[in-house]
């Protein structure tokens, strides 16, 4: 037992340690300045989270330069203070994963009673670091149209990617698809065979087998070049960063269904008298979030739900062979004396099912309506805790479960299949969870 306990221990300590050299967050750094340009030792420096009111203090160094590393994303304050000068406020801070903020504040001569207000807007980002990031927001993330709402299509938004991007399989900046470092909330997301997303992964057919919700994440972030500590893949970073809660309680509440009402019907149906009508082409997405405080100004929550729910018509032509078409054969075998193979009239015996017996003797007997179909159940939730200004402890977790039934080999674009007998096509249950707790 004690050795269990050591083990744990050492374990928690690394986890502890590989924590702090995660880059998922976000930095504000600047130098605090005079009239003249001279630095200002000493200035007191505070970054403020507008969103949970959170306080972060530094003092500037002799050269006049301060650092808040590891910071939360979101919008932020910036307030400077020093003797024999007004306070002055740089607001609307935007601080997003993996991007350094530079802040240059410039002090004017007066009273710290009156108050100097500057906006962010004009100032540079991530003057500090070489890396290459491009960061879609919460805003931009609700309006880019997603099939299947499947975050990793995101991807294909990123300077210098290529390939279809489903399942994020795809080439950044000339690597190979599976060269991407997949995170959320910095926290390993890749699959152990294929190394490409395994929350969002392609199951049967390349659909996802589940899904991240869209409403609960705050950022994606793409880093090419990235640093040291990201490393693994040569194709850069992707990190999915998880909302968190604010002192007020926000949620939403969704429904999408995508059906083939709306859609023109594809080339490659040919309307018979049975089946005048193109196949159900249909995925019901529904479900919410919430958010808000435990204890305001201090620990936050945030949950998420949703459902996903399919069916994809696959119609086509093949030929099976029915009672008529063995009796043909045997007919052809009697006639040059040859026996009937026991092998063979027991495979058609027992691997074809009955609904195929009693079919013509004629090419393309078998008209094919069997759906794809699936389901997955998925879920999300996150806890921030902040115990001072200098530490604080981030709980995530997602959970996503579900099943898949589809021939196996099917071409959804062209709506055919390898196998037209539902009694062949693959079953594929998925269960998958990714979760961390990460000291700061």
């Amino acid at each position: 037992m004690r050795r269990i306990f050591n083990l744990f221990l050492i374990l928690s300590v690394f986890t502890a340690l590989a924590a702090y050299g995660q880059t998922f967050r976000g930095a504000i750094n600047g130098t605090v300045t005079d009239p003249s340009g001279a630095s200002v030792a000493g200035a007191m420096v505070i970054a403020t989270d507008t969103a949970t009111n959170i306080a972060h203090n530094t003092v500037a160094t002799s050269g006049g330069q301060f650092e808040f590393q590891d910071l939360p994303t979101g919008t932020y304050t910036v307030s400077v203070t020093a003797n024999g000068f007004e306070k002055t406020t740089v607001s609307n801070i935007t601080v997003s994963a993996g991007n350094v903020f530079t802040v240059p504040v410039q002090l004017k001569v007066g009273q710290q009673a009156q108050t100097v207000e500057v906006s962010a807007a004009a100032v540079a980002i991530d003057t500090t670091t070489s890396t290459e990031s491009d960061t879609i927001p919460t805003s931009a993330l609700q309006d880019i149209p997603l099939n299947g709402r499947d975050f990793t299509q995101l991807i294909a938004v990123k300077p210098g990617y290529g390939g279809y991007a489903v399942g994020g399989y795809g080439s950044l900046n000339g690597t190979r698809p599976n060269q991407m470092n997949w995170q959320i909330d910095g926290t390993d997301n890749n699959d152990l065979w294929h190394n490409i997303p395994a929350v969002n992964q392609g199951g049967v057919s390349g659909i996802a087998g589940i899904v991240m919700p869209i409403d609960a994440i705050d950022e994606f972030s793409a880093q090419t070049q990235s640093g040291a500590e990201t490393g693994k893949s040569a194709g850069g970073t992707v990190n999915l960063t998880i909302k968190t809660g604010t002192n007020e309680v926000h949620g939403t509440a969704y429904f999408y269904d995508r059906n083939e009402f709306y859609a023109a019907t594809s080339p490659f149906f040919v309307p018979t008298p049975d089946f005048p009508k193109a196949p159900e082409l249909r995925n019901k997405n529904w479900g919410g979030t919430v958010g808000g405080p435990i204890v305001k100004n201090k620990a936050f929550f945030f949950l998420g739900f949703e459902k996903q729910r399919y069916i994809f018509g696959l119609t086509g032509l093949s030929t099976e062979p029915s009672n008529a078409w063995v009796s043909q054969a045997q007919a052809l075998l009697n006639s040059y004396n040859v026996a009937e193979s026991p092998l063979s009239a027991k495979l058609l015996s027992t691997l074809y099912p009955s609904s195929i017996a009693n079919l013509p003797a004629t090419s393309d007997n078998y008209f094919a309506t069997v759906p794809g179909s699936g389901f997955s159940y998925n879920g999300v939730a996150k806890v921030d805790f902040n115990f001072t200004d200098k530490e604080r402890l981030s709980v995530h977790w997602f959970g996503g479960s579900g099943n898949q039934t589809q021939p196996p080999g099917a071409s959804l674009a062209l709506a055919t299949a390898s196998s037209n007998l539902g009694y062949y096509f693959e079953v594929a249950p998925i269960h998958v969870e990714n979760y961390s707790a990460v000291l700061s």
